[in-house]
């Protein structure tokens, strides 16, 4: 046993020996080697690929983080937040937005994005920014423009807001600005210092120096608050505004205005202003307007509630110096025609006495007439006069006007020289040519026939080319000359009647101082028309007819049916009355198919005279003459030489004259035959000796000027009917 003890010691020692030294060798080996990461949960046997969170990601209240590239989270802040960067992706319901990076707070479920942000909702509505500040719980967003976005961009189909800073609501679905901004539709561009837009309402408000300009006409919008929808394209007026077009001018304060079709309905006191081609301004204005650009047409009404301070409709002509006033009116820019109804009223300002004039309606309108152009409007000479008249023939007119004719080939000789002569080719021969002269006139063709050569009966030009680089303006057809052989006699005597013709209307045309009537132009002239219960004043001349007519081209006033004319102590009427003015101005009257002429003398005698057809001559609005024709029957007091009526006058004639001399008769004569009795005044008792039969002193419907008030006002109950005036005309 003790033999045994020693080797079991050195054994054990030699194995404790030989596991230090493995030891050590290891310890050396494992110094060398890579250290290797320890894992506190087994090793996984598969990739780690990314999963969709299974919590519902639709919902409303809650902003996810669909995507990033990288995601790193400070260790050391208050609250969790991420930093996210890389083609992020985040979502809240049915609203997309993208960044190139953000911070992201999923407690506070809010996000501040960076770089390219776009929001999107649906495939309709798309933001485009460099900033967004979002808050989830709100659901408000703050888009900011930066270096990658330089506008902050809103686009929802047609429409497109830019701005340089948004608030957009996703509930009220509204995006808004107030640092100034542009809305651009398919029709209009719109700019403001406030503006607010719903892409579901279409609704677009805007205030602060709004301006709405039309891309399709060119006009402008100007005004303080506006209300537009993009859909209809109709801009809501709240405030004073002016939209201003190409010829057309609206100034309003309330109403609506289809930007699209051109159509306006102004519910406030409006003015539209229309200018013509000649920079003339016709100017309507009333308490309602209707505007259709497209129609050429304008409506304007009087307010019927008596508590919104009605006025007139007042329609203005700057050029013709005319108004038209009435309780409703309409205007057509285009045929330059108006009309006025409820009590119209028509004032001509163009000299200082004013003319007013009333009816149940008037109108303004166009007419085209024929004129001479200003190089012909002045009156021939007499010597200019005789020589037209001196022509027999066309022959005898075309020696006076010298001919010439352009474009034709070198080889074509002017009138008066001598032809050349043609070959078959339709050329002139080569070789010397005739010379002399000879007369376009049929009598001495004859005389100079021999200069021609007889071109032969076959197609001549026949498949000829015309040489190049002749000037000529000639179609020459190739057809058959046997089917279309005319006989020259035949032509002859047909080319004699269409000159004898034209010559005959050449003169029919041609008025008494030589002008042709061919030259005359298309001008238009002004004209007006009142209908029913008509009447008008001036301080010289009044009257009254059912119907009055003025026609500027002639500047005839036309009255008709039961026409009544004042002037003074005087008064004429018949059946129809024209006056004559030159200058507004009466220069003469007629009646063409009879009537009356009354002038009141004092109390109950007045003179009188009456017959088939009477004219009478003004001067200085005052009568100067007159001239009565036909069944002529006259009652008048010859004033005495001290100023006193002391017999009347009763006499029948054919025709009759007079004279005056201011108020005074300076001459009366009647022819040929004058049958007529005279009475002392004190001896007549009998109306028959006092008045004509037919005889009407009509003064009761003689307009009076408180009627109308000043010029611009209108102040007379809106020009009611009296009805003295209501009674005579419906009378039969």
């Amino acid at each position: 046993m003790l033999k045994k003890t020693p080797q079991i010691i050195i054994t054990f020692l030699t194995i404790i020996l030989l596991s230090g030294m493995y030891s050590i060798v290891s310890a050396q080996q494992k110094a060398k080697e890579p250290k290797k990461e320890t894992f506190t949960r087994p090793e996984p046997t598969k990739p780690i690929k990314p999963t969709i969170p299974t919590e519902n990601r639709y919902q409303e209240d809650k902003v996810f983080l669909e995507h990033a590239d990288s995601l790193y989270r400070p260790p050391q802040d208050f609250e969790e937040k991420q930093i996210v960067k890389g083609d992020v992706r985040f979502r809240q319901g049915g609203i997309f937005m993208y960044c190139d990076s953000a911070y992201y707070w999923p407690t506070r479920n809010s996000m501040d994005a960076f770089g390219h942000v776009v929001m999107k909702q649906g495939d309709t509505l798309f933001v485009y920014a460099d900033h967004l500040i979002y808050d989830g719980s709100t659901r408000h967003a703050v888009l900011v423009n930066g270096p990658s976005q330089r506008e902050v961009v809103m686009k929802n189909r047609s429409v497109t807001l830019t701005t340089d800073s948004l608030d957009y609501d996703v509930v009220q679905d509204l995006g808004w600005y107030n640092v100034g901004g542009k809305l651009v539709d398919g029709v209009n561009t719109l700019t403001s210092h406030y503006g607010q837009y719903s892409p579901s309402t279409k609704i677009a408000d805007f205030r602060g120096d709004v301006v709405l300009v039309n891309r399709k006409d060119g006009y402008k919008l100007y005004t303080e608050e506006l209300r537009y929808n993009t859909n209809t394209a109709v801009a809501e007026i709240n405030t004073e505004t002016l939209i201003e077009g190409k010829n057309d001018t609206i100034i309003t304060s309330r109403g609506w205005y289809n930007t699209r079709t051109d159509n306006a309905t102004l519910t406030a006191r409006s003015t539209i202003l229309h200018r013509d081609s000649a920079g003339n301004v016709i100017t309507l204005e009333g308490d309602n307007l209707i505007y259709d650009k497209l129609k050429h047409l304008s409506e304007a009404y009087m307010y019927k509630d008596p508590n919104m301070n009605p006025r007139p409709m007042v329609l203005t002509d700057t050029a013709r110096k005319m108004m038209l006033v009435g309780g409703y009116g309409r205007y057509n820019d285009l045929l330059q025609e108006a009309m006025a109804t409820d009590y119209p009223l028509l004032i001509e300002y163009s000299r200082p006495d004013t003319l007013f004039l009333r009816a149940d309606t008037i109108l303004t309108f166009q007419r085209t007439e024929k004129v001479w152009p200003d190089s012909l409007a002045h009156q021939w000479t007499p010597e200019t006069r005789q020589r037209l008249a001196s022509y027999t023939s066309i022959w005898d007119m075309a020696k006076d006007i010298e001919i010439t004719i352009p474009l034709l080939p070198s080889y074509v000789r002017k009138p008066g020289e001598t032809p050349l002569i043609f070959g078959f080719n339709g050329l002139p021969l080569p070789g010397p040519q005739p010379t002399g002269k000879y007369d376009l006139k049929p009598d001495t063709l004859q005389k100079n026939s021999s200069s021609f050569e007889e071109i032969p009966d076959s197609n001549a030009f026949g498949n000829q080319e015309i040489t190049p680089g002749l000037e000529t303006e000639w179609d020459i057809e190739t057809e058959d000359i046997e089917e279309n052989h005319v006989d020259n006699e035949v032509l002859l005597e047909e080319e004699e009647t269409v000159i004898g013709d034209s010559l005959e209307k050449i003169k029919s045309r041609i008025d008494q101082w030589g002008r042709d009537s061919i030259f005359m132009i298309d001008k238009n002239f002004h004209a007006a028309k009142a209908i029913g219960k008509a009447r008008f004043f001036k301080s010289d001349l009044q009257g009254i007819a059912d119907t009055i007519l003025y026609h500027q081209y002639d500047s005839m006033l036309y009255l008709q049916r039961k026409p009544v004319v004042w002037s003074e102590e005087r008064q004429i009427f018949g059946d129809t009355i024209k006056v004559h003015l030159i200058d507004s101005v009466a220069d003469w009257a007629h009646l063409p198919v009879g009537g009356m002429v009354i002038e009141h003398i004092e109390d109950d005698f007045y003179n009188q005279l009456a017959g088939s057809e009477i004219k009478a001559l003004l001067r200085d609005s005052q009568l100067d003459h007159l001239i009565v024709n036909g069944n002529v029957e006259a009652i008048f007091l010859p004033m005495e030489n001290d100023s006193t009526y002391n017999k009347i006058v009763h006499a029948e004639s054919s025709y009759l004259t007079v004279d005056m001399d201011g108020n005074d008769m300076k001459k009366l004569k009647m022819w040929p035959e004058v049958d007529g009795t005279v009475t002392p005044i004190f001896l007549v008792t009998k109306n028959d000796q006092k008045y004509l039969q037919g005889f009407k002193w009509l003064e009761m419907l003689r307009p009076r000027r408180r009627w109308y008030g000043e010029r611009v006002t209108w102040e007379d109950e809106l020009g009611d009917v009296p009805d003295e005036l209501e009674e005579y005309f419906n009378m039969p």
